[in-house]
């Protein structure tokens, strides 16, 4: 039933404001403000056009915005929800209730219809800092975010370099280029898809480097070269040309475009995670913490890859390369929220490792997984780090060492509060968050690193063949490592 409620309730065209009903798709909310000439605000949602309004919504998903608008939350004007009882409310922005809807997790109710408040149609100017030397990264991203606070970097640490896609108002007279539309989720063609998804399973089901594959293809050192070519070294924007038939339009560094074409993309069955294919999935995992702590957070993750990916001895070592994907820093400011990721937070960066791995080998981690299960940890807890609700692994919500419940201070409180006056018998409360309402930390089982639900304590809680030892760049965190590699 809630997926049909996806239709267009009022449109104001003097306020320019849309009310909508909460399924709807980012894809229709666009269509629908380009038919009503109005724009969603600049670089305030997420990526991917097939997210639903109500699942944005609910759990403070963002576009990025130095200390400017850069959620849904930021530019709703009200929401229409119904509680447990079955009583329909409607709550303004910027009342309690509406804390502790933006980001709550449905933990109040259903979300049904949202008013927004958008703006007359609008021109992005987009521009690139492309491939850049990482050398002086933080720097440089606190020089870029005094042009504009509309900044996106995506980084490899491993072969030293990011790019970084920012927007800024174009203005009124630019003329923007015919058919540009955002593409920066990455797209696999057919005949790339064919080809890629049985190279990522083979080099993914040989964690020890004991078959031919490895040493034949140099599969590092093609994946470095992807990651220049196809993860950091890809426009956020594309227009049509003559690859467009095949499903490769060309690549935009700078140029103008209008707002709503840019913001989001839409890759249908072409997705890297939807790509039958490809047969990948997206380990996507993302923190918020303060942005005064980035430079030495980037100091620790170009740490972590040193030691941890390429200081392990093993054939090929200095050559070492992480998945298909990229280190990726938004930016935030204080959201309206109890419980969103970034709620308390003064100066939010969001960080996420956004990798690529085969769905085409079970019981075998993604290649260099322990990189990954360092970089959660690590920035978990000595950063105290907000998970996303809607990324992450269980482990990052009931990690034992770096409760949650207890970074959102009194916050967490008033969310309790809200979910006592609205939902009593806890009906819409999940279990995973019930778990982190108690302090209930993971359970820890055979092999639970498999399926990513734990943080290994021992050799018996990693896949056949690995171990659990200590991060050599950080050792107060276990990953499970292999425990020989040719």
């Amino acid at each position: 039933m809630m997926d049909k409620m996806i239709n267009v309730l009022s449109v104001d065209k003097d306020k320019k404001q849309l009310r909508v009903q909460a399924q709807m798709h980012l894809k229709d909310l666009y269509a629908t403000a380009d038919a009503n000439d109005m724009s969603t605000p600049r670089s305030a949602l997420p990526w991917w056009q097939g997210l639903t309004l109500a699942g944005v919504f609910a759990t403070s998903s963002h576009g990025t915005g130095n200390n400017v608008t850069s959620m849904i939350c930021d530019w709703f004007v009200d929401v229409t929800w119904v509680d447990a009882q079955g009583e329909i409310h409607t709550t303004a922005k910027g009342s309690d209730e509406a804390y502790a809807l933006c980001g709550g997790l449905g933990l109040l109710g259903t979300l049904t219809e949202i008013t927004l408040q958008l703006t007359e149609t609008s021109k992005t100017h987009f521009f690139t800092w492309y491939l850049k030397d990482d050398a002086n990264l933080a720097d440089d991203v606190e020089a870029l975010l005094k042009i504009t606070p509309h900044i996106v970097v995506m980084w490899r640490p491993d072969v030293k370099k990011y790019t970084a896609h920012m927007q800024e108002p174009a203005p009124a007279h630019a003329v923007p280029i015919p058919g540009a539309a955002c593409n920066v989720i990455p797209q696999q063609a057919s005949l790339q898809a064919n080809m890629g998804g049985p190279m990522l399973r083979a080099w993914q089901n040989d964690p020890f480097n004991k078959g031919t594959f490895y040493y034949q293809s140099g599969f590092d050192t093609m994946a470095c070269t992807l990651a220049l070519v196809s993860a950091i070294g890809a426009s956020w924007v594309t227009k049509p040309g003559p690859g467009s038939p095949l499903g490769v339009p060309t690549p935009v560094l700078d140029g103008v475009a209008l707002t709503n074409h840019i913001t989001s993309t839409e890759c249908g069955d072409q997705c890297a995670f939807t790509s039958k294919a490809l047969m990948a999935t997206g380990l996507d995992v993302e923190f918020a913490f303060e942005r005064s702590r980035l430079k030495e957070w980037v100091a620790d993750i170009k740490l972590l890859n040193e030691k941890d990916l390429r200081g392990i001895p093993g054939w090929g070592a200095h050559t070492r390369c992480l998945l298909p994907g990229y280190y990726v820093m938004r930016f935030g400011r204080a959201p309206e929220s109890y419980i969103g990721n970034a709620a308390g937070l003064k100066e939010p960066v969001y960080t996420q490792q956004q990798m690529l791995g085969s769905r085409a080998t079970p019981g075998v981690p993604s290649r260099y997984e322990w990189v990954q299960e360092a970089y959660e940890q690590l920035t978990l807890c000595k950063y105290n780090g907000r998970p996303h609700t809607g990324k992450n692994w269980d482990r990052t919500f009931t990690n034992p060492r770096c409760a949650l419940a207890a970074k959102f201070g009194d916050n967490f409180k008033k969310m309790a509060a809200m979910q006592d006056k609205y939902d009593p018998e806890r009906v819409y409360e999940p279990e995973l968050w019930s778990r982190v309402a108690a302090g209930q930390g993971y359970a820890l089982k055979p092999k639970c690193q498999l399926d990513r639900s734990c943080y290994c304590e021992a050799d018996e809680h990693c896949a056949d063949g690995f171990a659990c030892k200590p991060s050599l760049a950080f050792p107060e965190y276990n990953t499970c490592r292999p425990e020989v590699m040719n």
